[in-house]
């Protein structure tokens, strides 16, 4: 059976039973109120069984089957807190179902369950309830503490929200020694007592270096050692360009090139000439052919696709592909050959494509500049660095006007520009943090994305228009729900936003006005959260931040599959052999590497974020006492958040305040009800660090006197 025809089937019985006249039956009588013939009595069977696995149907002590939703039953992911109960998150105005300490039965953070509401009370903030089944469990492995007994041991997992620690037998315990830190495998769950495990990794000492971001990444799965096979594959690679793999490319080698990145950029994707042409401007847009290197099928490849992206963190980075490739034979080194695909586009003078061409090409990069220093150069007259880069101004000059000219017809079209402060934590070679910056955002890095997001539209316009299986970076509209929301929140903050068809026109207006504002980051956060989450897909929604019609990642095959995919896919087109049965096999792949890639992006982002927290709170951590001046940057009824001119945030409690402060929801302003004194978003506050728990990863501060 088909797929799409067991879809179908499912679809039809979940009608069926969610009709008025339906009442509970068991499978015999499904099957002949719905005529299924007896030689798919076994399809029947596997459709319904599947439906109750997935929480859809719930079978009744009778055996009858009948929908959740009409026996009462609510499906929706855990959310449990350090203090063992939790939430069972409904999303958008539902309210979330608060699930006690004794009715999480075996409902771990993260899994999706189905529950029963036990206590609607409407005068709560949330119903009570209680969970029944646990659908699909996020993950049975976590990291944590082991501590060693007379038949085995136990380990507390590292994220308190998980629960009790896990009960491990003797002959589980894999070599672990007590005070480890270690992966433990739940082997069963049990319900009143400990869950049964299995330890399947040793980590090592608490204070062995870089365990505390080894453990992070283990946490979330994070694949950080490579395969033989890959390896074995990698090593073999070349590390010149001989001069058979550079028949039948275009030679760009006497091209003035440029690379532009951070200082500590090794792995580099992208490479720029332009050429002033009659009318306008000619851009080269080179990008590493990673696919000349990483075929389809062979282990780097399957070794990539699995990783989906490299992931880089405040003390390392876990690459997708080996160092000799990602930082070697594919990264676009000065002063070497190397292979590329280049997008060459033609620009009119304001800044219009009016041609463009994609090929394979071999590119010699001259100079490899930091952002710094080409903002440097742009804008001081009297840079020392200017000398170091003859022949080359005149070409970084036109860069900067051409780049401005893409930035101006962008925000004309409604393109959201996000000004928020990003951070680096830098560490020394034992992975301490010694300070923590905010990266500078110049007219260097302004360059570049201008750049690079024309070079994807121009790439996914055209393959779209080609009618080839694509893997598009997609950015819906938001719902219009969370945009009535987000005014109505706005303007009890005294913000008024303007109502239209062009919500990203209204949006980018009101991130202007906001800007400098003192609640300016905060609102900037509050239309951030009411968008979407950008995501590949295999159809081209559009990018509602960018305002593009068509867009993909094509500029980025060193560190993301995606892009990867889409070189493969363009090199084997200039090739000749994109026929009937490669669209096909394009057809059936594209929908899952693109999910794949999307959860482990967000599966990255998030232990990058998690690694930056716990390195800010070890930063402050011999900064307890000191003062500082911050700003408020959210609130809570418990207290509000102040961020640091570094970008580090702590929580000032509202019970470590003098008096009485009520708190005002709708303004986001704690007032107290005696003095009058307020806090709000944007106020400027002098604090005092008062703790930085490590384990927490959370800093918590006190006003100053």
């Amino acid at each position: 059976m088909s797929k799409e025809y067991l879809d179908q089937q499912k679809e039809k019985i979940l009608g069926f039973m969610n009709s008025s006249e339906y009442q509970p039956m068991d499978r015999g009588e499904v099957a002949l109120v719905l005529g299924v013939p007896a030689d798919e009595a076994g399809t029947l069977r596997e459709i319904l069984e599947g439906l109750v696995e997935d929480g859809s149907l719930v079978l009744t002590k009778k055996k009858k089957y009948m929908t959740a939703t009409r026996a009462g039953l609510i499906s929706g992911n855990f959310s449990a807190t350090q203090k063992g109960f939790g939430f069972v998150l409904q999303g958008g105005d539902v309210r979330d179902i608060f699930i006690p300490i004794d009715a999480t039965h075996t409902a771990l953070h993260g899994d999706l369950v189905l529950c029963r509401i036990t206590d609607p009370s409407e005068d709560k903030p949330s119903p009570t309830g209680e969970i029944v089944k646990v659908l699909q469990r996020r993950k049975n492995h976590f990291v944590g503490t082991f501590e060693s007994t007379i038949n085995g041991g136990f380990v507390t997992p590292d994220d308190k929200r998980l629960g009790e620690p896990v009960a491990v037998f003797y002959k589980d315990e894999n070599g672990a020694q007590d005070g480890q830190k270690v992966q433990v495998k739940i082997t069963q769950f049990n319900e009143g007592k400990p869950h049964d495990g299995i330890i399947t990794m040793v980590l090592g000492n608490p204070l062995d270096l870089g365990l505390d971001v080894l453990s992070l990444v283990v946490e979330h799965e994070i694949p950080f050692i490579f395969p033989d096979n890959a390896l074995a594959q990698a090593n073999k690679m070349p590390q010149v360009v001989t001069p058979s793999e550079t028949a039948g490319r275009r030679d760009f080698r006497p091209l003035p090139t440029v690379t532009i990145d951070g200082e500590d950029t090794k792995d580099i994707d992208d490479a720029i000439s332009l050429e002033c042409i009659e009318g306008g401007f000619r851009l080269y847009v080179h990008i590493a052919d990673v696919s000349a290197y990483v075929a389809h099928g062979t282990p780097l490849w399957k070794e990539a696709a699995k990783r989906a992206t490299s992931v880089y963190l405040a003390d390392r980075v876990i690459p997708m592909l080996p160092p000799n490739i990602s930082n070697g034979i594919c990264s676009l080194n000065p002063q070497v050959d190397r292979l590329a695909l280049s997008c060459v586009m033609d620009f009119d003078q304001s800044g219009k494509v009016v041609a463009h061409e994609i090929c394979k090409s071999v590119i010699h990069s001259d100079h490899a500049v930091t952002y710094t220093t080409l903002a440097d150069i742009l804008e001081n007259p009297e840079s020392i660095h200017r000398a170091s880069y003859p022949g080359f101004l005149e070409m970084f000059k036109d860069m900067h006007a051409l780049s401005g000219k893409l930035r101006e017809k962008r925000e004309m079209r409604g393109s959201l520009d996000f000004d928020f402060p990003e951070s680096k934590v830098i560490v020394n070679a034992e992975g301490k943090p010694v300070d923590v910056v905010r990266k500078p955002r110049n007219v260097a890095t302004s360059v570049i994305e201008e750049f690079m997001i024309c070079a994807n539209e121009v790439v996914s316009t055209e393959y779209f228009w080609l009618n080839i299986p694509f893997v598009y970076r997609v950015h819906e509209e938001p719902h219009q729900e969370k945009i009535e929301a987000l005014m109505e929140n706005l303007s009890e903050l005294g913000i008024s936003m303007k109502k239209g068809k062009n919500q990203a026109k209204n949006l980018q207006t009101l991130l202007e006005r906001v800007k400098d504002m003192p609640q300016g980051p905060s609102v900037s956060k509050q239309i951030l959260r009411s968008l979407k989450q950008a995501r590949y897909y295999p159809q081209p929604l559009g990018h509602f931040g960018l305002a593009s019609e068509y867009y993909s990642h094509f500029t980025s095959p060193i560190r993301r599959f995606p892009d990867l995919v889409i070189h493969a896919i363009i090199s084997d087109n200039l090739a000749g052999k994109v026929d009937a049965p490669y669209v096909e096999r394009l057809e059936e792949s594209l929908p899952d590497i693109c999910q794949h890639s999307s959860e482990n992006e967000r599966r990255a982002d998030a232990c990058a974020k998690e690694v930056d927290q716990l390195k800010k709170v070890e930063f402050m951590i011999d900064k307890v006492g000191e003062e500082f001046t911050g700003t408020i940057s959210h609130t809570t009824p418990s207290g509000f958040f102040v961020e640091l001119e570094n970008t580090v945030e702590g929580m000032v409690a509202i019970a470590s305040l003098d008096g009485y402060y009520e708190y005002h929801e709708a303004n986001y302003t704690f007032i107290n009800q005696k003095t009058k004194r307020s806090f709000s978003l944007g106020d400027k506050v002098e604090i005092v660090v008062a703790a930085a728990n490590l384990e927490l990863r959370r800093l918590d501060f006190t006003l100053a006197k």
